[in-house]
């Protein structure tokens, strides 16, 4: 897939991860993470780390607080 088409459906699914989760999205997407790895799939803990990032990056921008 190409990275501009990879990119958009990466977003995309930030976006509705968002939306279904609201507030709790952050916290759900750090538990997938951590159950995954539990589970041995560090390569899905690794793409639901970087949603929980994205997320986070997002959530940063719109209250304007920095991320550490």
């Amino acid at each position: 897939m190409p990275d501009r088409a990879r990119t958009a459906n990466f977003d995309e699914t930030v976006r509705r991860f968002i939306l279904r989760y609201g507030e709790a999205a952050l916290t759900e997407a750090n538990r997938r993470a951590h159950e995954l790895e539990s589970e041995g799939d560090s390569d899905g803990a690794e793409t639901w780390r970087q949603v929980a990032a994205a997320i986070a990056a997002q959530s940063a921008s719109r209250t304007g607080r920095q991320l550490h």
